[in-house]
């Protein structure tokens, strides 16, 4: 019987066997990024915007580059409750999930 997703912690990791602990790499992989993508919420419509960012390591803090008016900073005055992305493109493997 597969998994009821709803019923998990939204924070809960599936695949464990993938996930990266390491606070070192964690820091460097955030320091090399040059962007990340934030989703945001306005009116229950989603929005997914790209942005620059700096990392600062002593404050375990992410600063973003943008406009300090717009639709972006309109969204988080309305629901601070964002999700920020950061990735790069890795090697493609076959799976079957």
């Amino acid at each position: 019987m597969p998994k009821d997703y709803a019923t998990l912690p939204f924070n809960q990791i599936r695949r464990t066997d993938r996930a990266v602990k390491d606070e070192t790499w964690i820091k460097e992989f955030l320091y090399r990024a040059p962007d990340g993508a934030m989703a945001t919420v306005f009116k229950g419509q989603p929005f997914i915007t790209t942005r620059n960012y700096v990392y600062d390591e002593a404050r375990r803090a992410i600063y973003l580059h943008g406009a300090k008016t717009g639709r972006f900073n309109a969204n988080i005055k309305a629901n601070p409750k964002v999700c920020f992305s950061v990735s790069r493109m890795g090697r493609l493997l076959p799976a079957a999930t």
